[in-house]
């Protein structure tokens, strides 16, 4: 209290709380961390939705080698089920689509490339992907040791 008037300090209550301007510096300051962190997520989520490719790749090519055992050449076609292919539908969670790319008595190529509409379609360091018989791992347009880790 002011000892003269009997009335409370002025000073006291303008420092209070948080100005306005304040206010607006800690949240542009948040929103330009989470525009940065959010940024780096996108791209790690990419990254490991690389996993559904080279695991769908890995597992046709397993299929390919038993339709050989069985059927004493490889299947030119994914699907339908053996005798006429693989019977293999694709990558587990379709953000990928997979084709015998060469399929002959000498071996095959099997490619892996984003599905139409899959947000993959960003991954633009690694759009393609292949496995052939004699497990040579390829991708395009960076090189495997990016795409396929």
């Amino acid at each position: 209290m002011n000892r003269r008037s009997g009335r409370r300090s002025s000073t006291r209550a303008a420092c209070a709380g948080f100005s306005l301007l304040e206010i607006m510096i800690v949240v542009v300051i948040a929103s330009l961390l989470a525009t940065l962190a959010q940024a780096g997520w996108w791209s790690q989520v990419l990254r490991v939705r690389r996993i559904d490719a080279t695991a769908g790749l890995l597992q046709a090519a397993a299929a390919q080698e038993s339709y050989l055992v069985r059927e004493g050449r490889y299947a030119e076609r994914l699907v339908p089920d053996p005798p006429d292919g693989l019977g293999f539908p694709g990558t587990r969670h379709g953000w990928y689509r997979l084709e015998i790319e060469r399929a002959d008595d000498d071996g095959f190529l099997i490619v892996a490339v984003p599905a139409v509409g899959s947000v993959q379609n960003n991954d633009e360091p690694c759009q393609q992907f292949s496995l052939d018989h004699l497990g040579r791992r390829a991708s395009t347009p960076a090189p495997p040791e990016v795409c396929w880790r």
